[in-house]
């Protein structure tokens, strides 16, 4: 057996980031040009990986090189991430989110699955809910963070995304529905998106006053759709969660300051980091000594956060009628009252 620890290892991972309806010795002999023999032989360990056919499996299913996790010294250490990031074309969003959607689907397609999100601003799987507010993040996105060339004279035009895009937002929220989650929230979870409006608004960039109104209608049904699955403690459509839901959904509210949005990803025995950057962009790890400084941060902040999903009615509603009251100032304010 041939770098039998390092090779399982790496093996092990892959099986984790194939669906399961997939063959792992047939994606292995497809990806690396060789026979279903010569597969076997390296996921038993038998025939050494090359450095070659390491960079290629690690490349195509986005391993870090450091996948084995070798714990580094707390000073000086060194990870490597994955870097998600969206660049001056907007054809690129759909790349981007094919990224996302990528992720999605490896993750509900794992077991166990978790996802566990320090907000500080609203999950984007949320967003994605809403046709017309999804575009809007896009676009906004587009021309205020990314000055896309094509956007630089534009008003927010609701038809300005592609067809294509809004097919991947509504699969990616319907997995999102089906993988249980931990979202942590902060009295501040919301601004950004009401900012964002509000700056529209303010410099005159709806085409017209019931695209923005338009825009809080949804804001306002997406907390409201939050706050009921808050209450029933799980992901649904519709007012009710369907018969035989099963409890996949908890939310905290943390006084501290969340400072940065934070994801936790657990997919079988892996565990991943998604650390945003500059807005949107993410960066990606799965090192595990990273991980698990990630998780005992997220779990600390859970410990000294106020459970408001579940049986804890009056602590959901107090902190949902401060963000409804947020909302309301906003709508107000577009209406001229």
């Amino acid at each position: 057996m041939v770098n039998e620890t390092v090779q399982s290892q790496l093996i092990q991972k892959l099986k984790e980031s194939i669906p399961a309806n997939h063959s792992l010795v047939e994606e292995i002999a497809e990806l690396l040009q060789i026979s279903n023999d010569s597969a076997y032989r390296r996921i038993r360990g038998e025939t050494a990986l090359t450095i070659d056919e390491v960079t290629r499996l690690c490349s195509h299913y986005r391993i870090p090189f450091d996948f084995t996790g070798k714990r580094e010294g707390a000073v000086g250490s060194s990870v490597t991430f994955n870097y998600h990031h969206l660049s001056d074309d907007f054809n690129n969003f759909e790349g981007y989110l094919g990224n996302i959607l990528n992720d999605m689907r490896r993750i509900r397609s794992s077991a166990p699955k978790e996802i566990i999100f320090a907000a500080e601003d609203i999950p984007i799987f949320h967003h994605f809910r809403f046709p017309l507010l999804a575009a809007f993040k896009l676009f906004y996105w587009s021309k205020s963070i990314l000055n896309v060339p094509q956007f630089e004279e534009k008003k927010f035009d609701p038809d300005s995304i592609p067809a294509a895009a809004k097919e991947m937002i509504a699969e990616i929220f319907e997995l999102y529905l089906d993988i249980p989650s931990i979202e942590i929230w902060s009295e501040d979870t919301l601004n950004s998106t009401l900012k964002q409006v509000e700056y529209y608004w303010e410099s005159g960039l709806f085409s017209e006053k019931q695209h923005a109104l338009r825009i809080i209608d949804d804001i306002q049904n997406m907390i409201a759709g939050i706050e009921k699955q808050a209450k029933h403690s799980t992901k649904f459509r519709g007012d009710v969660p369907p018969a035989g839901s099963s409890e996949n959904y908890v939310l905290y509210f943390s006084e501290l300051m969340i400072g940065n949005n934070c994801i936790l990803v657990t997919t079988g025995t892996t565990k991943s980091t998604y650390v945003s950057h500059n807005t949107f962009n993410s960066m990606v790890t799965v090192n595990s000594a990273f991980c698990e400084e990630t998780e005992r941060w997220l779990r600390n902040l859970i410990r000294k956060s106020n459970l408001i999903s579940g049986v804890s009615e009056k602590q959901r509603f107090r902190f949902f009628n401060m963000i409804n009251e947020k909302i309301l100032r906003m709508r107000e304010k577009i209406e001229g009252k």
